[in-house]
């Protein structure tokens, strides 16, 4: 019995490929008004409606089916974009820093051919690593020490503006430095006026304001000149190093001197890179 049903199977299936042959074959060979044609148009247009309602159906699905994966590509899309925005990013800050060290380092070597500074003088490079912790910035921490050759009460100067004194070395170990700066109220330094040479001492103070005191009242000074180290003799610094420029003059009749106000060269609060002379 059950060969019997395999043996009608096999033989059904044989008849409908062969009929399946005769069909196509008859319709290839027929003319466009043939019989087998005008049954594929009278399917084809009883067919089409459905076609065009489960085309209908289907397409929010396959919309949304597209957005969801338009959504995923954005967002790969985006994450792929930020990374190279982050790249790029760190590359030009890397790039404006690297500049701006290069011009700091060329300003620094200037000063170390400025004839100002005597023949056997050392100049060490050092970077600001601290500050003071005070408003007033009144010392930083360099990462040079004796190791490098500095020594106490070794001058401090900077490349901004040309050369400029930032203040002097007061505590020193083996790889690192403190410098009071001239801002300090500590910070005494011999000086004079230029052109005309008037001679005081420039000193900071408590709200980081620099003033030269002792300047005899008889001296004509005006706003804009230049002030600079004297090296009287006993001074620990050089003659000629700038310091800043005369800001304001203020004198009473009662008192001998006159005390001027002068505005430093060096902004302290923007230190990076600075040299120690060792004389």
């Amino acid at each position: 019995m059950i060969r019997r049903r395999t043996l009608w199977r096999r033989l059904l299936v044989a008849g409908l490929v062969i009929l399946s042959l005769a069909v196509f074959t008859l319709f290839f060979r027929e003319q466009a008004g043939g019989l087998l044609h005008g049954a594929q148009r009278a399917g084809a247009s009883v067919l089409q409606p459905l076609e065009s309602g489960v085309s209908k159906v289907i397409k929010p699905f396959g919309d949304a089916w597209h957005w969801v994966g338009g959504l995923f590509s954005a967002r790969s899309e985006n994450k792929r974009l930020r990374g190279e925005i982050d790249a790029l990013r760190k590359a030009t800050t890397n790039q404006l820093e690297m500049q701006q060290e290069n011009g700091q380092l060329k300003a620094l070597l200037n000063i170390t051919k400025d004839p100002v500074y005597p023949n056997g003088a050392r100049f060490i490079a050092a970077r600001v690593i601290a500050r003071s912790t005070d408003v007033w910035y009144s010392t930083v921490t360099i990462n040079a020490g004796s190791s490098q050759g500095v020594a106490l009460y070794d001058a401090v100067v900077n490349g901004d503006n040309g050369q400029a004194l930032v203040g002097r070395v007061t505590e020193v170990t083996s790889n690192a430095a403190e410098v009071t700066l001239i801002t300090d109220q500590s910070s005494w330094v011999d000086a004079e006026v230029l052109p005309g040479g008037a001679q005081g001492s420039v000193h900071g103070s408590v709200t980081g304001d620099v003033s030269m005191e002792y300047v005899d009242k008889t001296a004509s000074l005006k706003v804009g000149q230049i002030v600079a180290t004297s090296g009287l003799n006993k001074s620990i610094f050089i003659r000629g190093i700038p310091i800043g420029v005369v800001e304001n003059v203020g004198h009473q009749d009662v008192e001998i001197y006159q005390t001027v106000s002068v505005k430093p060269f060096v902004d302290v609060r923007q230190l990076d890179y600075v040299l120690v002379v060792h004389k």
